[in-house]
């Protein structure tokens, strides 16, 4: 327990995470430990990370890291460009609707 702990909040960047109840403690390290066993189980059940079975939990965490950041950014830009889409889509149908108002 202390190993994964330890590792938990050095590798990981848990480190900062504070709580101040029993329940916030166990909370807390219940994540921990559920977090660990999926990455660490991951490569087995998924072929697309197999190439991880060997690797250190060091680069298990940076190459998932990694591609959750892609995730997120991708996820983010496309979100931004619907926004964006939307927005158009609104002031041309409100350009629309006041040049009717002012052809009376």
């Amino acid at each position: 327990i202390e190993v994964i702990f330890y590792e938990q909040k050095t590798f990981w960047s848990f480190g900062k995470y504070m709580v101040r109840s029993k329940n916030g403690i166990e909370s807390y390290v219940n994540f921990l430990a559920i977090a660990y066993s999926c990455v660490q189980l991951l490569p087995f059940k998924q072929e697309r990370y197999a190439h991880l079975k060997e690797e250190s939990s060091q680069v298990k965490k940076q190459l998932i890291g990694m591609a959750i950041q892609q995730e997120v950014f991708f996820y983010t830009f496309v979100l931004s460009i619907e926004n964006r889409i939307k927005s158009l889509a609104i002031l041309k149908a409100y350009e629309r609707w006041a040049e009717e108002k002012h052809s009376f």
